[in-house]
């Protein structure tokens, strides 16, 4: 029987393929707009790797995290129950607590792959007073399913 070790061992590069670019993603708009909303990525079973998003249809033409959360894990859930993904993930800015230390801000990438592992990678960033955006190191932790993509309702 295989630990959960040696599953995390075999999917690794499943989760780093979603993981890269959702951080890169997330990177580029703080950057270039000092934020950004929820999004997602999935990994097919052929190994594509697709970005998602998703839309504001407020009246007031608002999003937010509160509002689009909800609707990338819907939709994410969606296109998992119809069998041809391997991986989901979601970034979005929060602050966490890193080795008990001051909280500090950081990218999150909630990721759940088919065979039921979930895992968040963090990478803190901070901004300088020039403006500019500092990133620190991922780090990683075994965590609860978020997405929920592969439970039946």
């Amino acid at each position: 029987m295989k630990t959960i070790e040696d599953i995390y061992a075999d999917i690794e590069p499943d989760l780093g393929a979603i993981a890269d670019p959702l951080i890169e993603l997330s990177g580029r708009l703080l950057r270039e707009r000092g934020s950004f909303v929820p999004h997602a990525a999935v990994l097919t079973q052929e190994g594509k790797v697709t970005m998602v998003g998703a839309m504001c249809n407020r009246a007031d033409g608002v999003a937010d995290s509160n509002y689009i959360k909800p609707l990338l894990r819907g939709g994410l859930k969606s296109m998992a129950h119809q069998g041809s993904l391997k991986a989901v993930g979601v970034a979005e800015k929060v602050t966490v607590n890193q080795s008990g230390g001051e909280p500090v801000r950081a990218i999150k990438v909630m990721l759940e792959h088919r065979q039921g592992v979930n895992v968040a990678y963090y990478m803190p960033f901070s901004n300088e007073d020039s403006g500019a955006y500092v990133f620190g190191q991922t780090f990683s932790v075994p965590a609860n399913s978020e997405i929920n993509a592969w439970e039946d309702d």
